[in-house]
């Protein structure tokens, strides 16, 4: 099963903005929620490009909703105004954008309706993973 919440992320500098953002989680993934930016800016242009997509723990996600969270390229915490913050990292710097917190922890809350945090190793097709580590290893 997919859920899919789309909405807005703000992006606090050095240009206030807002970018459209879609959350999505899928049963057959159960540890990981995608965040997907659609159709970001090229050129000049303001639309017309590739969709930019993260991976993250879902587990990583919830923890980020009661303090700061993560390390690497991707981290998040609570900010002031009911919102959280997701840091975006890599080597050419740091990308930043502000999610209302209360709309984060009400598609957190629906993927526990599909999957219960603690049972995801249940929805995992075992076979599946077992071949494709093998595949990678050849």
């Amino acid at each position: 099963m997919i859920i899919a919440q789309a909405g807005a992320a703000s992006i606090p500098a050095p240009v206030p903005g807002v970018v459209p953002l879609v959350l999505r989680y899928d049963s057959e993934d159960p540890f990981a929620v995608v965040l997907e930016f659609p159709d970001p800016p090229t050129d000049g242009e303001m639309s017309g490009g590739e969709p930019i997509s993260w991976c993250v723990s879902r587990e990583l996600l919830r923890r980020g909703l009661d303090g700061p969270a993560g390390d690497g390229d991707f981290r998040l915490a609570p900010v002031d105004g009911g919102l959280t913050q997701l840091e975006f990292h890599n080597r050419n710097g740091v990308a930043l954008v502000q999610v209302a917190t209360d709309d984060l922890g009400t598609f957190l809350a629906d993927t526990d309706e599909v999957v219960r945090p603690g049972e995801e190793h249940r929805h995992v097709h075992w076979p599946d993973t077992v071949e494709a580590f093998l595949r990678m290893s050849d």
